[in-house]
């Protein structure tokens, strides 16, 4: 007989085991079984019995007769193109686990890791020497790749090819006394031979080339080309005028990596998802049987709460680039549009300007005078100043490209600033320009002072006038686009050499090169800058050049420094909040700052008599309904009645959908107040913002929810989460947890809806950040598949885009997905976003129907100059990558095949590299060009977007209880996808605009 006790005892044991193995299958909670691999390399071992694999980053190891794949090394090693020791005793491979890529070997067992290489440089595609002692791969240590070789007994480093081009995926020769390898130069490109400090060009070709395999004899090489959008593997003789010899079969998808040659001269490979066994005699190719499984843990949590339609006044977060006045009393920044004036001690600032334009970049000239900012005021983004004694503006410019960051010259002669290139995609031109020195004096014509730089920072004035600072760019190689962001010290007059310069030390980069310096103090005896988010001051010369070591001011996040004119005064933003620090003391304190803005909602009930409605739910249409809105929320659905009391928006001959979704985009403020209305006028009524700047996209969502300005509701996020390399000028460079963490406060602070990890955060690091973000609730998203999804990332950006590797582990290079891709896709929930206009989508359809380029809202807000760059671009980009048009309908048809699968697909333009608004449009029409039907587009576009932003609950559909988030097209959306073009009415929050209210 058991006792209470005992059963108590009893119970407690059996929800101990419930509960523990509970917590044991949500560790590895979902099973994918693959028997296909995308873009994966092999090597087969020197007794020909095994294979290893680097499926998705991961080196896995199998039976050369097939069967079950198993792993060797940690799914976030990021482990890629391993090769065996001639012994058969080691794998050496590339791993990107410690956020640079370095050459690692393992046992065949995966036991004795050992790392070859260290530093900041990348290390490639490793190759051993045919008698084990050397190991060779390309490396950027010299400025570009070139090859280098590692002797493993004494760990002795040697270089052995010097060329600016670039020269990378070496191979040894079968005796040991040549190497192999690719080569990428403006005007001898191809297959290279290397022999006692001798190259030898063997192919010069265009195509682009996979790393090669030497044949038994040593005679003739193998490897992977690619060129016209199409693939093969061929055999090219050592000598150069022999013509290489295709292999392959015609449409076969042979991926870009080094093929293993066996004892008897056969050839492993891999193509078309499958590893491929291809006689010596090339007659015969078989696939091998193999399979591998992904375990992956998909753990719920809540999400983030939102109040869309909250009456009450919220507090103003976008406080854009707030600058100090030189006597130190007042700072002015831009926020809700317009720019404000806070008297320091005073928490309530004071607008300075009132209009629906914006004003922005604030910045004072040296005595404190005038006050020179940035408006779209005269249509164009141009200067404009403020004489503070008078309250008077003057404009000072008056071109037609965008100007921004302007900044004063000590002696208040000249303004420095950055003027968009138009022709260059995220360049700006540094310029100066005269202040005139009367009302009446003309325009100044601006003067150029250096070359285009790709997203540089804010200019900063020497104290004599003859240098400017700016953050800017400097990449490791012309191979991979990232790198460092630099010092640039330049001359102010032009000409002459800029001083590049990196603080303390060669490896250390500026946090991020939007507005963290480098900021020269007046007295020119320092520049301010962020390093891990943090504030630091460099001493210097009156040339720029470093002193002394840095000093850390701060041990939190900083950004937007700026000094008073004595120099004893360093006012930033800490996240939310103002700060000044003493220079002297060091000691910081707090600026009082608060203040609120009130939501735009409707304050009459608003009747939509709709023709016909699309629900964004069902595959049909309900006829002559009224949409009854009780302020922003819809009220009932209801057959048409005439009379009823309310705003009348008669769409009777229209049909009515949710509002459109555009879910990848990165704005900036020189899109000027015409931003929203674009979005608006193509019937977008919430944007997805996956990389901004904080401040610039807060300031631009809390003007559109105040109605300052129309516009959609945007979800948006912070920097683009990025690791010791960067490139954009809107990342940030993660290097350590600790400054992660700080980043996830941010986030918290801030209201971000999502976070965004970027090409080269390494994934020790990303798992972090998806683990923190979701404690405060918001999902996370980057370009990589896998180990995130095993992680629990929440999404995946582009079906192919930039990768570290080189090369996709989600799209191949004729387009095609396999099984792994499609079943982590699809089977673990993950939302894709796969922008396919960016992929060549929008040149085919544009191509293909040139009405699109006339299409009302496009012509409106974008001048003949914009459009006719943007042609010239589509027509560079079918000349360079003539694949992605061939291609094309490969591609948009992989959408269907997630969709079919059960994935979850929304659509996403990463404009404003293709035309904001016009893009997204396109994107519904490849989705359709690729068999998805218009129902299944506009679902992703509409019900499926909410959900993945986490409001389907409010948004996204058209029924009672929801936001109104509503436009009415005129035509038959749901059988011709083209027709959701035709904007005539858009209504966001209950708000309603006339498309020519949009296009005023």
């Amino acid at each position: 007989m058991r006792t209470p006790l005992m059963l108590a005892k009893s119970l407690l044991l059996c929800l101990l085991v419930l509960f523990g193995a509970s917590r044991v299958r949500a560790q590895d909670s979902l099973r994918i079984t693959v028997s296909e691999g995308t873009n994966m390399a092999l090597a087969l071992s020197p007794d020909g019995q095994s294979i290893v694999i680097d499926m998705q980053g991961t080196i896995w190891l199998l039976s050369a007769k097939g069967g079950v794949a198993k792993t060797l090394t940690d799914f976030r090693d990021d482990a890629h193109q391993p090769a065996w020791s001639p012994d058969g005793k080691r794998i050496v491979y590339s791993s990107f686990r410690d956020g640079t890529f370095h050459i690692y070997s393992i046992k065949p067992d995966g036991s004795d890791l050992q790392k070859h290489t260290t530093g900041e440089f990348d290390y490639r595609e490793p190759s051993y020497s045919p008698d084990g002692s050397k190991l060779v791969f390309s490396s950027d240590k010299g400025g570009s790749y070139n090859l280098w070789e590692l002797t493993l007994k004494t760990q002795a480093l040697k270089q052995l090819t010097e060329h600016a081009g670039n020269e990378y995926s070496p191979s040894y020769s079968p005796d040991g006394n040549r190497i192999a390898y690719v080569v990428t130069r403006p005007d001898a490109s191809g297959l290279y031979v290397w022999e006692g400090g001798k190259e030898t060009l063997i192919w010069k070709t265009t195509a682009t080339l996979g790393p090669p395999a030497w044949a038994k004899d040593g005679n003739s090489l193998i490897l992977q080309t690619v060129a016209d959008g199409a693939t093969t593997l061929v055999v090219k003789e050592l000598k150069a005028d022999a013509a290489p010899k295709v292999i392959s079969t015609k449409g076969e998808d042979v991926f870009p990596f080094r093929p293993s040659v066996a004892a008897d001269g056969s050839i492993w490979y891999t193509a078309d998802g499958a590893i491929k066994h291809k006689t010596a005699d090339f007659a015969k190719t078989e696939k091998l049987a193999w399979q591998a499984t992904f375990a992956l843990n998909r753990k719920p949590y809540t999400r983030k709460k939102y109040l869309l339609d909250n009456p009450k006044p919220r507090p103003v977060k976008g406080i854009r680039a707030p600058v100090v006045s030189p006597d130190g009393k007042a700072v002015v920044f831009t926020a809700l549009g317009d720019l404000y004036w806070l008297d320091i001690g005073l928490s309530t600032p004071q607008k300075l300007t009132n209009d629906s334009f914006i004003e922005a970049d604030p910045c004072f000239s040296p005595d404190g005078r005038f006050l020179i900012f940035t408006s779209d005021r005269s249509g164009g983004i141009n200067l404009w100043a403020r004489d503070l004694k008078t309250g008077q503006d003057r404009q000072l410019t008056n071109g037609t490209e965008e100007i921004n960051t302007p900044s004063f010259a000590p002696d208040g002669k000249r303004i420095a600033f950055f003027m968009l290139d138009r022709a260059a995609f995220g360049r700006s031109v540094l310029h100066t320009i005269a202040f005139p020195t009367s009302e009446d004096q003309p325009f100044a014509a601006p003067q150029k002072v250096y070359d285009a730089l790709f997203g540089p920072g804010v200019p900063s004035w020497s104290p004599d006038g003859k240098q400017i600072a700016v953050s800017a760019l400097d990449i490791y190689s012309t191979r991979f686009r990232e790198g460092l962001n630099q010092f640039l010290i330049i001359p102010s007059q032009g000409g002459g050499n800029a001083l590049e310069m990196k603080p303390d030390s060669a490896n250390q980069t500026i946090s991020f090169r939007g507005r963290s310096g480098p900021s020269w103090s007046p007295d020119g005896k320092w520049m301010a800058y962020v390093l891990d988010g943090k504030l630091w001051t460099l001493p210097v010369a009156p040339d720029g050049k470093q002193t002394g070591p840095a000093i850390q001011r701060t041990k939190t996040l900083a950004d937007n420094m700026t000094w008073t004119a004595d120099s004893k005064t360093l006012v930033y933003l800490a996240i939310d909040t103002l700060k000044q620090m003493d220079m002297t003391t060091g000691r910081v304190s707090t600026i009082p700052l608060a203040f609120t803005y009130q939501p735009k909602l409707p304050t009459e009930p608003t009747i939509i008599h709709a023709g016909k409605l699309f629900d964004g739910k069902t595959n049909k249409y309900q006829e002559n309904v009224d949409i009854i809105l009780a302020g922003s929320r819809i009220q009932a659905i209801e057959p048409h009645k005439a009379g009823r009391k309310g705003k009348l928006v008669d769409a009777s001959k229209l049909t009515v959908m949710p509002g459109l979704w555009e879910m990848h985009t990165h704005q900036t403020i020189l899109s000027g107040e015409k931003q929203g209305r674009i979005w608006l006028s193509h019937g977008i009524t919430s944007i997805r913002e996956t990389g901004s700047d904080p401040y610039d996209a807060l300031e631009r969502r809390e003007s559109w929810d105040a109605g300052i300005r129309p516009g959609p509701r945007s979800f948006y996020t912070g920097t683009l989460n990025e690791g010791y390399r960067l490139y954009y000028g809107l990342a940030t460079s993660i290097r350590s947890e600790e400054q992660l963490r700080m980043e996830l406060d941010r986030a918290k602070k801030l209201d971000y809806d999502l976070l965004k990890c970027y090409v080269r955060l390494p994934d020790r690091l990303q798992q972090l950040a998806a683990d923190l973000a979701h404690q405060i609730g918001i999902p996370v998203t980057s370009h990589e598949l896998y180990p995130a999804v095993k992680y629990n990332i929440d999404g995946v950006e582009h079906a192919s885009a930039t990768s570290r590797r080189g090369y996709s582990m989600k799209l191949t290079s004729t387009n095609h997905i396999y099984a792994d891709v499609l079943n982590l896709v699809a089977k673990s929930g993950m939302n894709m976003t796969p922008t396919a206009s960016l992929q060549g989508g929008f040149s085919f359809q544009t191509r293909r129907d040139t009405s699109l380029l006339s299409y009302p809202p496009y012509t409106h807000f974008y001048n003949e100059t914009y459009r006719t760059n943007l042609m010239a671009q589509q027509q560079t980009m079918r000349r360079m990558m003539p694949g992605a048009i061939e291609n094309f309908k490969t591609l948009a048809g992989n959408v269907k095949k997630f969709i079919d699968a059960g994935g979850r697909m929304t659509p996403g333009t990463d404009s404003p590299l293709i035309p904001y608004g016009l893009s997204l449009q396109v994107e519904l029409q490849n989705w359709v060009e690729g068999g998805v039907t218009p129902f299944e587009t506009l679902r992703g576009a509409t019900l499926w977007s909410a959900e993945a932003a986490g409001v389907g609950n409010d948004l996204g559909s058209i029924e009672v209880g929801k936001v109104a988030d509503i436009i009415a097209v005129e035509g038959d959306p749901l059988n011709k996808i083209r027709d959701s073009m035709n904007v005539r009415y858009t209504v966001k929050n209950g708000n309603v605009w006339t498309l020519a209210e949009l296009l005023k």
